[in-house]
């Protein structure tokens, strides 16, 4: 591999991977399928093969750009080729002279993908995510060795395809943990990357998911701070903060039993709503600035005894992550990557925080059962790069906000950092982003960008009573 690392790569179009028309969901264009086959531990190099599934979106028009555009899943655990339908109305642009091209990552999608079944029951979408009975029945059950599904392995497997493919050089695009996986591979495969864009920054410094109790409540802070500048929502909540506060510690003394509308069939679903769910309904819609304008709404209505506002949507939002993420996968990642970086000091601090700890405890006991992945030793070095590099991050982000965004910018010379003040988790989509990245990835230089749109962005207005 490290040999390969310093080699030429194939020129573009002469790649030995065969790839044959084919149908994406939601994507009307003919793409071009195909798989590639690796070793499931690289670096023992025999034993077990996985397939890697291949989609190409070819670029429209002939004479295309040899440099495609290659997009690199969130979650972990996220399949690229799922999100045809959403990335390529995105860069429908960029589409018209290069090719889109989507890897499903080793224990994703369908590469040999690591799914673990869920817990049926609507109370695990909320409070212990990750069950001991789930977990020990998923690990049983895979067809896998989870130690080989963490991001080195991935970041090897996408350079191979590449070079099957032909392509001598990429544009990188990640989201939230795709940008993980697009460091690492700016790290390992420099000569083949051209220009890469960063949306959410997620560091393998960043311990997940310790990180989102910090930048949890900073985002809660600013959505209260925000409602209370807004005058209409400042009017119709004024206790907003006293009401947060006492619903809290009301349900820490008795927790209520409630019923919710699942917002997919409308059939009554009954849910004990304790603290950590509270927290937890909270924490999520943040993700969203669009569902974080109901939240003062859901507030003042689960004070009143009416949960439905604030977990119904919680439950829509979790169901449409969940049907794309291979929770053994993203185990593996986590389990192998950040969990074990947590110390006690960190324990205790989370314990004083607004959010608490006890989505960091949910991870603490799979972990414990969880396979761990063996790292590179500068596995946690900062990135450095010469690679022209746009960093994206959105101002009232919960997971991955502008602090980690400035934390890698340090280790890359030719790197921008636009923030999107008002904009939460994913900023390519919104407003002039796609513009932006459009022109950036052209021209490939991230300092000659104005990027003063993004700021003009403004935060979805607050949904008041009627």
């Amino acid at each position: 591999m490290a040999v390969a690392s310093c080699t030429q790569a194939p020129e573009s179009g002469r790649g030995t991977l065969a790839l044959s028309d084919c149908r994406l969901p939601g994507l009307e264009r003919v793409a071009r399928c195909g798989s590639h086959e690796v070793f499931e531990d690289r670096e023992a190099g025999k034993g077990r093969r996985i397939a890697l599934q291949v989609a190409v979106i070819p670029a429209r028009r002939r004479g295309a750009e040899p440099d495609p555009l290659v997009v690199l899943a969130g979650g972990p655990g996220q399949g690229a080729i799922a999100l045809a339908s959403q990335v390529a109305p995105l860069f429908s642009r960029l589409n018209d002279t290069r090719d889109i091209v989507l890897v499903d990552q080793r224990g994703t999608g369908n590469s040999n993908p690591l799914d673990c079944e869920p817990d049926d029951g609507v109370q695990s979408v909320f409070e212990d995510t990750l069950p001991e009975k789930m977990v020990s029945e998923c690990l049983e059950g895979l067809d896998a060795d989870p130690r080989q599904y963490a991001t080195p392995s991935a970041v090897a497997d996408l350079d191979e395809v590449l070079g099957a493919l032909g392509y001598a050089r990429v544009n990188l695009w990640g989201g939230s943990y795709g940008t993980r996986v697009a460091l690492e591979f700016m790290r390992r495969h420099p000569a083949r990357v051209r220009t890469a864009t960063l949306d959410g920054v997620a560091p393998a410094g960043m311990k997940l998911p310790l990180s989102f109790v910090t930048d949890g409540e900073a985002a809660f802070e600013r959505l209260l701070t925000d409602c209370e500048a807004e005058s209409g929502c400042g009017k119709a909540f004024p206790d907003l903060r006293r009401e947060v506060s006492a619903l809290r510690a009301r349900l820490a003394r008795q927790p209520a039993r409630v019923r919710i509308a699942d917002p997919v069939t409308g059939e009554p679903q009954p849910v004990r709503v304790t603290e950590s769910v509270l927290l937890s309904g909270l924490f999520r819609p943040l993700y969203a600035p669009e569902i974080a304008s109901l939240l003062p709404l859901a507030v003042a209505r689960a004070a009143g005894g009416d949960f439905n506002p604030l977990l119904a949507q919680n439950l829509e939002f979790t169901e449409d992550i969940a049907d794309n993420l291979s929770v053994g996968m993203h185990l593996s990642v986590v389990c192998s990557e950040d969990v074990p970086r947590i110390t006690a000091a960190d324990l205790a601090a989370a314990t004083r925080s607004f959010f608490g700890r006890a989505l960091v405890d949910d991870f603490l006991r799979a972990c414990k059962v969880w396979p761990r992945a063996s790292l590179p030793a500068d596995f946690y070095e900062p990135v450095r790069s010469e690679a022209p590099v746009l960093i994206l991050s959105g101002g009232i982000d919960p997971a991955t906000p502008p602090r980690h965004g400035e934390q890698v910018l340090a280790g890359l010379p030719n790197a921008r950092h636009a923030v999107a003040p008002n904009l939460s988790h994913g900023v390519s989509g919104h407003g002039c982003a796609p513009r932006l990245i459009e022109k950036f990835i052209r021209g490939a230089d991230a300092g000659a960008l104005d990027a003063a749109c993004l700021a003009r962005i403004p935060r979805p207005l607050f949904v008041l009573p009627a």
